[in-house]
Order: structure tokens, then C-alpha cells, then sequence
């Protein structure tokens, strides 16, 4: 398979997991939306139970909404021929880190240094001062 083709293979699998996401987002609104439109039992165990579940299906749809944003930088990334390109060092992505993670915009090298930056920044951020 040439890498035209595997980045053709990947552009299905995002754009698949994009309409199931969609669906399933369609799905948690209506279900938030139902349990939103009940009548609330004064009872406060009843009510703790569905503000549980109103939070956890708030937290899925951030979720989601997040995997839409990424999946969705992919295919412009594709659209544009970026798709697989290390946005650091311009080196190709091998197909097999694609394959895996298809957000991934960075080489495993650079993406790995980009993490630890990060961690290290945060850290600092986090020290206190005196």
C-alpha cells in the first residue's frame, strides 16, 4: 500500500468514528435532556442520582466534543497534504504511529520531547513562590 492509499484508510476510519461520535453525542443530549425534564422527586438521594448522571453525560459530551475537534484538525491537516507530517521537525509520520493515534501531529521523537516540555513547564507553574 502506498502512503496516499494508508492515509486514504485513515481519512475513512476518522470520518466513520466522526458520524458514530456525532450519533452518540445526538443520543447523550436527548438523554440529558430526559432526565433534565423529569419531575424531580424532593427526595435528595433521587436527586443526587440524576445529578450524577447530568454530570456524567455532560463530562461524555466534552469527551466527544474534544475527539470532534481533533478528528476534525486531522482531515483539514489532510486536506491541505499536512497529514502525517511532523510539525516540528517536517519528517514523515510513520504510518504505524497514524494508524494508532491519527491526531498525532508530531513524530514519536518530538512528540516525546513536547511532552516532557510540557511537564516540566507545569511543574515550574506549580512550584510555590516566596
Amino acid at each position: 500500500m502506498t502512503r496516499e492509499q494508508d492515509i486514504g484508510h485513515i481519512r475513512a476510519l476518522l470520518q466513520r468514528r466522526r458520524r458514530d461520535l456525532l450519533s452518540t453525542a445526538m443520543a447523550a443530549r436527548s438523554e440529558a435532556e430526559s432526565l433534565k425534564a423529569q419531575d424531580r422527586d424532593p427526595e435528595f438521594e433521587e436527586n443526587a442520582q440524576i445529578e450524577l448522571a447530568d454530570y456524567t453525560l455532560s463530562s461524555l459530551m466534552e469527551t466527544q466534543r474534544r475527539e470532534l475537534i481533533q478528528i476534525d484538525a486531522a482531515l483539514v491537516r489532510m486536506d491541505q497534504g499536512l497529514f502525517g507530517e511532523c510539525v516540528d521537525c517536517g519528517a514523515d509520520i510513520p504510518f504505524e504511529r497514524l494508524a494508532a493515534l491519527p491526531f498525532a501531529i508530531r513524530c514519536e521523537e518530538d512528540a516525546t520531547e513536547h511532552e516532557e516540555l510540557t511537564r516540566h513547564r507545569t511543574a515550574v507553574e506549580a512550584m510555590p513562590t516566596l
